[in-house]
């Protein structure tokens, strides 16, 4: 029994508008052929798939087709997109012939020229096994369902948590799917409900938050016997491409009328929680800090509109202005900036050398103006650790050179590239401790939730300008499907004909 393994992984802000190239699928880990396995092999999905994979009655033999993960940032460009289309397809072809596909997507990724690459290389995926070989996908639940995932896939499967702590669990559960697929004979039918509706992430979590008993009722369907796989997503909002909004997904052993039925009353649910979870407490970049210096410590400040998790570029000021304006700040505070000038000038420096410059707004100026840091050089480094909690499981993280410089009260660290807003193992990573601040800000709209919410004395939510803001009213759509709630007001799913228009239909 050969399965063949790949991963394509990227979160598009549509908004960033700086474009994503080959450098920087290079700089987060590209794998093909066997290295797919032998590097990757126990990270987030990949690991479920090969830990599954080794319950199977069948001897498998896992065949790697290629890995390319990135960090979330803007659109990729025409080039690196034609390259990896032509990098799957003649790794799908030297593989031979395979019983069953295994990929890692994202679902809300687009290329230039592409608004749908998640789609686009299901599509070519089943260009090339056929249509008797079976492919299962797995998505993050914040993917943009499209119809043209759900007719290249058998079987697509979602994540159940935000913040996001089961990507192995997901690839476990995409594997059993494709079992019972192979040595089960099993011929899915598939069904999928298209809302147009987007809610802010900070209201996405599945733990604890408004959404949570959708969640359930997803994880009580797949112990059905009957289900393969059972998806709410949520949808990434920053994703300006046709057919955004919420899609809730099902994929059953046979087609049953019933499950239109239980597809329309999660429909329902969903509609009916869309005010709910639209309210939420944010402050202004000079609220927050002035709150956050009242309560105690620790306090992180989620910074949302900035939140590299999101594809924004982490260069914004807003809230790095405040900390050095509101000194003092009891037990201090820390922040990071997305610089590689500060980064290469603090490096030219070296330890103890005296920082002087304007820093941020490097790659987004239309948002926030560069602010003077006067500190000091305290370390230097290359910012590479292994992420464990949301947003990543044993995933190698790599944001290139670093610098950490010391303003009064305020510790900036500096890294050339994106990467990991939502866990303080990046501070950790460059010796600052998050657990005994003043302030910690994670660029971060929700996520940062798992990784800091067991120590920290307080969360705040700020308000401020970014590619990545919830006020959706300040970034201009012009390619999604309208009407689409909250953006324009509607009262029904049914007053936007495009999503009936445009929805997966039912298949077997």
């Amino acid at each position: 029994m050969r399965i063949a393994v790949g991963q394509l992984w990227q979160e598009t802000n549509t908004f960033n508008r700086n474009a994503t190239n080959l450098n920087a699928f290079r700089d987060w880990g590209i794998a093909q052929g066997a290295e797919v396995l032998t590097r990757y092999g126990n990270t987030g999905e990949i690991g479920g798939f090969v830990d599954e994979c080794r319950t199977w009655n069948s001897a498998i033999e896992l065949v790697g087709l290629a890995r390319m993960a990135c960090w979330p940032w803007g659109a990729v460009d025409a080039e690196t997109w034609k390259w990896i289309c032509e990098t799957f397809v003649s790794s799908l072809k030297s593989a031979g012939k395979v019983d069953g596909v295994l990929l890692a997507l994202h679902g809300a990724m687009c290329a230039d020229g592409e608004p749908d690459v998640t789609g686009r290389l299901l599509e070519l995926t089943r260009e090339v096994v056929g249509p008797k070989v079976p492919i299962v996908g797995t998505l993050d639940l914040h993917a943009n369902l499209t119809r043209q995932m759900m007719e290249s896939a058998d079987v697509l499967v979602g994540y159940h948590t935000s913040p996001h702590l089961d990507h192995f669990e997901t690839g476990q559960r995409g594997v059993r799917s494709l079992r019972r697929i192979i040595e089960g004979g099993v011929h899915p039918a598939k069904y999928a409900r298209k809302l147009p509706m987007m809610t802010p992430a900070e209201s996405h979590n599945t733990f604890t938050g408004t959404p949570a008993p959708l969640y359930r009722k997803l994880e009580a369907l797949e112990r059905d016997p009957r289900v393969l796989s059972a998806g709410l997503y949520m949808v990434m909002p920053w994703f300006d491409c046709p057919e955004l909004g919420w899609t809730i997904t099902l994929h059953t052993t046979a087609a049953d009328s019933h499950w239109d039925d239980v597809v329309q009353e999660l429909a329902d649910d969903c509609w009916n929680l869309r005010h709910a979870m639209c309210q939420i407490d944010r402050l202004l970049p000079d609220e927050a800090v002035a709150k956050a210096k009242s309560i105690g410590h620790p306090v992180v400040i989620g910074d949302g509109a900035d939140a590299t998790n999101s594809g924004a570029p982490g260069d914004s000021t807003g809230l790095l202005r405040e900390l050095l304006k509101q000194q003092p700040i009891p037990f201090g505070a820390m922040t990071f900036v997305v610089d590689p000038e500060a980064v290469t000038a603090a490096h030219n420096l070296g330890v103890g050398g005296a920082f002087d410059m304007h820093v941020g707004a490097s790659f987004s100026p239309e948002f926030s103006d560069p602010v003077r840091v006067r500190g000091t050089v305290e370390k230097l480094l290359r910012v590479v650790f292994i992420l464990n909690g949301h947003g990543g499981k044993e995933m190698p993280i790599n944001m290139g050179r670093g610098a950490v410089v010391k303003s009064g009260d305020v510790s900036v660290l500096f890294t050339e590239r994106s990467g990991v807003g939502s866990s303080p193992l990046l501070y950790e990573t460059a010796g600052l401790k998050p657990r005994e601040c003043g302030i910690v800000i994670a660029k971060s709209p929700a996520g940062f939730r798992a990784d800091y919410e067991p120590f920290c004395k307080a969360v705040i939510l700020s308000d401020g300008p970014g590619c990545a803001t919830p006020n959706w009213h300040r970034l201009k759509f012009e390619h999604i499907n309208q009407p689409l709630w909250p953006l324009q007001e509607i009262n029904s799913p049914e007053e936007a004909e495009w999503c009936a228009d445009s929805e997966p239909r039912r298949s077997e």
